[in-house]
């Protein structure tokens, strides 16, 4: 097996990869240093070329007791989600470390610890230090959470959204 040439951009390692842009064909060894051969960042793949989220197609004939069920999200939706700048600068604030923590704790839980989790994150129901130890998230997770619903609705004051008033139905 032949040796692979060195790194163009550092000029120490072997490289392992080539330049996908079009003619280019830049052989590097890294991410840093395809980062530093792009001028320092990643293009974003766009959207459609990726294989998410599994969306089942809609029955064509709905559940009438379904009715008033909580409906998945819509490709259109998550690509809302994925693209808002306003998500976007909620996760790069400098405060973020803590809501980053509180959604990897909330993530590790199950059931209906998860779902209190969720509701006290966003300050409805007992304090979020009062359910399994999570700490406070700075209450950066309501600033998420109301981003994501703004992108949900897509600029839609008619859509029914969240109730930001700090109650939740009573349930049966």
């Amino acid at each position: 097996m032949t040796p692979r040439a060195r790194c163009q951009i550092c000029q120490e390692m072997e490289s392992k990869y080539t330049c996908p842009g079009s003619g280019c064909l830049t052989d590097y060894c890294s991410v840093a240093c395809y980062k530093e051969h792009k001028g320092g960042e990643i293009p974003l793949r766009p959207l459609t070329s990726l294989k998410w989220p599994y969306v089942p197609d809609e029955s064509a004939y709905p559940d009438p007791l379904k009715r008033d069920d909580p409906k998945p999200l819509q490709t259109a939706q998550y690509e809302a989600i994925a693209t808002s700048p306003a998500i976007r600068a909620i996760l790069m604030r400098d405060d973020s470390d803590g809501l980053k923590e509180t959604l990897r704790r909330i993530d590790e839980l199950r059931g209906s610890a998860r779902e209190e989790a969720l509701q006290a994150s966003v300050g409805i129901g007992r304090s979020l230090g009062e359910v399994s130890g999570l700490g406070d998230g700075g209450g950066a997770m309501r600033d998420l959470a109301e981003a994501i619903e703004t992108a949900v609705r897509g600029n839609r004051d008619g859509v029914l959204g969240l109730d930001w008033s700090g109650g939740c139905p009573e349930r049966e």
